[in-house]
């Protein structure tokens, strides 16, 4: 049961709701307040209640990806729509969005009752046309109410700021040329990591852009998720789900000594699921999402120690073979030793060089090696050290605890 003040909701089929499979319940138009609603990648099926034109609140509606049919509704939110919030509904109709146009059983009935409605139809519109000049004046007018952006749901800075603590030092997690993050605990019961960006570094809008565009509508379980967003003139941060496993950079090189706790089953699967969430960046994302970051401190480690890719920053949103910004140099803000070399030339931008990165992050899972180790002088690199000693000499490379492992389970055996 919603409540009736509910402003936003997102269903994923991934969660145990009713909502998620089958037809969308018309009762959810009974949400007078709801601005945001995201019941993309489902398995919903019928037709788009009509209901929904009615709510006027409603500023963001996506139902890609779902098992729809019948004719997409003309007014309210549906007035706005983008294509790209209803494609993948190949049972759809209407007449804008270049659907195909629906064919209506009833229109010899109409064509029967044409002849009564139409002096009647003739005295409403003269009214309503009135009607709505004068609306639209006033609306003109009325400036005071900002627009609502597109994405997700907005959280106020007094909201953030009682979350972290003031942003205190006790609840600071990590730093980077575009920022900070903070951890926090959102209305006392939802752990959020608060990345708050530096305003000082030249390309802070862009990166918040960026990392919003990319985030705000991924469905993958290896790709981190936004909660939301906080933005002003004077402060920008997004508020993203809490690891508290950190990243995998931590657990490849944790801090004081400590021993690596990955072993080799470990490794393979946080691989794979790289591999994975990359993968649908790439190829099954609403838009395809080239990373340019890729490397351990930018992979964070849920409870159950799964992978998620994260730090979007930097990352480029290609539209067919039109890429949001052509401008590589910008790459170099990446991490050396992990962006592919061509970038450093001005090459073109491409997922090839993410797939670069992801073989450099493989070679340092095996080895636990870092690619700008102090033990590579004079133009040697991890991915020439590994080369040089494959096939004969591969034990050489590996990281010692994985060989401990393997004696381990030579020894059991």
């Amino acid at each position: 049961k919603k409540d009736v003040n509910t402003k936003f909701i997102v269903v994923t089929h991934a969660q145990p709701v009713h909502i998620s499979i089958g037809p969308i319940p018309a009762s959810l138009a009974n949400l007078k307040n709801l601005q945001y609603m995201d019941l993309s990648c489902n398995n919903l099926s019928g037709t788009i209640p009509v209901a929904f034109q009615e709510m006027k609140m409603l500023q963001h509606l996506n139902l890609s990806s779902n098992m729809l049919s019948g004719e997409v509704p003309n007014r309210g939110v549906f007035a706005t729509l983008d294509a790209s919030e209803i494609m993948g509904n190949l049972g759809l109709c209407g007449t804008r969005m270049n659907l195909p146009p629906c064919s209506h059983s009833k229109h010899k009935q109409v064509l029967a009752t044409k002849k009564v409605i139409i002096p009647v139809v003739i005295g409403i519109t003269v009214f309503i046309m009135s009607f709505l000049l004068l609306a639209f004046s006033y609306r003109r007018r009325d400036t005071s109410t900002p627009a609502l952006e597109v994405g997700p749901p907005k959280i106020t800075y007094e909201e953030l700021v009682d979350a972290t603590g003031g942003f205190s030092e006790e609840n600071l997690i990590g730093t980077g040329s575009f920022g900070s993050v903070y951890k926090g605990i959102l209305n006392s019961t939802l752990n959020i990591a608060v990345k708050v960006l530096n305003l000082q570094h030249e390309n802070v809008h862009q990166s918040f852009s960026r990392e919003c565009n990319a985030l705000k509508r991924v469905r993958h379980r290896n790709v981190i998720k936004i909660i939301s967003s906080c933005s002003n003139l004077d402060f920008k941060a997004l508020v993203l789900p809490f690891m508290s496993n950190g990243s995998l950079e931590r657990w490849l090189h944790p801090h004081g000594g400590d021993a690596c706790k990955l072993n080799l089953s470990d490794r393979l699967r946080i691989a794979v699921e790289i591999a994975q969430g990359m993968a649908y960046l790439h190829h099954h994302c609403f838009v395809q999402v080239i990373h340019c970051d890729l490397k351990p401190s930018n992979v964070l480690l849920g409870d159950d120690m799964t992978p998620y890719l994260a730090d979007f920053g930097i990352a480029r949103l290609l539209f067919g073979n039109s890429i949001d910004s052509l401008d590589s140099t910008n790459l170099l803000e990446g991490s050396t030793g992990y962006i592919a070399p061509e970038y450093g030339m001005g090459g073109k931008l491409s997922t090839k060089g993410d797939v670069y990165s992801y073989g450099i992050l493989l070679l340092e899972l095996l080895t636990r090696i870092r690619p700008i180790d102090d033990m590579f002088v004079e133009g040697n690199n991890l991915q020439k050290w590994v080369a040089t000693a494959f096939p004969n000499k591969i034990i050489d490379v590996v990281d010692n605890v994985l060989l401990r492992d393997l004696e381990e389970s030579d020894v059991s055996m």
